[in-house]
């Protein structure tokens, strides 16, 4: 076969173009530290990326919840902690009351302070995360309770629930009626012992208002340690789910990250075969008449 001039410079120009695409694919890869920049780049590897950046956002979708879920819980054992020091100190003003030898004057000075107590209780069981009451249940735009401890919160039971992996909910608030109306009633027992104080009830104050005070006080014990034992699985969870986001980010930075060092060897090796292309081609395209006549 003949090969004409017009030949030998197409085929020069199709080679220089191939190595002009090489040479810019080696600066994209090493400008954007990617080797994947688009679809054509690694059809299955691209698969591979999408897959891992999917477990990656859920991860942290996941991760978001169980810092909001625990956010929640804390809130809530800081409240039950504030309930059972109010308790504890309405226990102790009861056994004062009870004693025979104390004036009503001194009684009358306690069943005030057991009152400022009951107002202290109302607000506590009020208590907010942000801009949600967290003993409502559902009903978190409204006070759990109003005055004189009347619950306006949901209906027990009603979870609030946090999605903190694949098909895994956990219910992280405790419902206000739960707490303070199950009987005993706290707010009913402290309105019994400032009357009890008031009127001078002595048998009331050390027989079963002592032993309403403990009913309630271990009931609280028993839903911090629900609330402890929850904030102790999220957390776990937490730190299942940091590594399994270290895992998959390591994951996607093999699959789709450059290898910067073997990048800068290729591109320099490209830019010696485009340099090679070029002084090629000058010899193909430069020869001219003029050039043999001289």
């Amino acid at each position: 076969m003949r090969i004409t001039n017009n030949m030998m410079v197409g085929t020069f120009m199709r080679n220089l173009n191939n190595n002009t695409r090489a040479l810019d694919q080696l600066q994209e890869r090493l400008s954007t530290g990617k080797d994947l920049n688009r679809p054509s780049d690694d059809p299955v590897g691209l698969v591979g990326a999408l897959r891992l950046r999917t477990g990656l956002t859920e991860s942290a979708k996941y991760l978001d919840n169980v810092n909001d879920g625990l956010a929640w819980l804390q809130t809530t054992d800081i409240a039950l902690g504030q309930v059972g020091d109010i308790l504890q100190r309405v226990r102790e003003l009861t056994i004062s009351g009870a004693s025979d030898v104390l004036p009503q004057q001194a009684r009358d000075a306690i069943a005030k302070e057991v009152n400022e107590l009951s107002f202290q209780l109302l607000q506590v069981s009020n208590t907010t995360h942000g801009d949600k009451f967290i003993f409502s249940g559902y009903r978190t735009n409204q006070p759990a309770f109003g005055v004189g401890g009347v619950y306006n919160g949901s209906p027990t039971p009603s979870p609030i629930e946090f999605e903190v992996g694949v098909n895994v909910k956990m219910a992280v608030n405790v419902e206000g009626e739960r707490i303070f109306k199950t009987i005993p009633d706290a707010f009913q027992i402290l309105t019994d012992i400032a009357t009890d104080l008031s009127t001078g009830n002595t048998v009331n104050l050390s027989g079963p208002r002592i032993a309403e005070l403990d009913a309630v006080m271990d009931r609280i014990l028993s839903i911090r340690a629900e609330v402890g034992a929850k904030t102790n699985r999220l957390e776990l969870t937490e730190t299942r789910l940091q590594d399994s986001k270290l895992n998959l980010t390591d994951l996607l930075s093999k699959t789709e990250d450059a290898n910067i060092g073997e990048t800068i060897t290729q591109l320099k090796m490209q830019e010696n075969v485009y340099r090679a292309s070029l002084g090629s081609g000058a010899r193909i395209i430069q020869p001219t008449l003029m050039d043999f006549l001289r």
